[in-house]
């Protein structure tokens, strides 16, 4: 299904699923649809992080860590508890990528739907535990309002990634993605 010349953007959690229902309101003009005929190139949450970010967490799992660690420890966020930094990789600017994670909707539209969201790499951050670093929050918008059921369900999330500095009440972000589709978790 097709809204003007903007795929219709599916998540289908525990149920909920299908074409954005026409209460809901038309997509957002403000952000640039991603072409859907781009291939996506599959992420890893490690991929995420920069080569001195990865050497002080290898050093960390070696015990062989300096004080470099405070580097990643430190709070460079407003947000209370979370640690770390927004070193990313600046290769990933503007790549169309596929990455897997937890979404967590950070406004509510009608009908259990949203065009903002966090991609997460664990279940439960941002609200039952500190927030990752930075560098390990995918900030998330929608052109169109995305639905939504089960938030404990793993997605695929794929788009173009910004390296760009975003500030919620929940974390902030080093990274944001023009989400071009999200649905279930599934092993190819």
């Amino acid at each position: 299904m097709k809204i003007g010349s903007i795929p219709a953007l599916t998540l289908a959690l525990l149920g909920a699923c299908g074409a954005p229902d026409p209460s809901v309101p038309p997509p957002r003009p403000d952000i640039e649809a991603v072409n859907p005929d781009l291939p996506a190139e599959l992420l890893a949450w490690r991929d995420l992080l920069p080569d001195e970010d990865l050497e002080v967490i290898q050093n960390l799992s070696e015990g062989t860590a300096n004080p470099s660690i405070m580097s990643l420890l430190r709070n460079e966020s407003e947000v209370p508890g979370q640690l770390g930094t927004f070193n990313v990789v600046e290769d990933l600017d503007g790549l169309i990528v596929r990455m897997p994670g937890y979404i967590l909707p950070l406004d509510f539209a009608e009908h259990g739907a949203s065009d903002t969201f966090l991609l997460l790499p664990y279940h439960g951050a941002c609200v039952h535990t500190p927030p990752p670093p930075p560098n390990q929050i995918v900030y998330l918008r929608s052109v169109e309002l995305i639905r939504f059921g089960a938030l404990w369900e793993p997605v695929w999330v794929e788009g173009r990634m910004e390296i760009e500095r975003v500030d919620t009440d929940l974390a902030a972000t080093a990274y944001s993605m023009v989400v071009r589709s999200v649905e279930p978790y599934q092993l190819r």
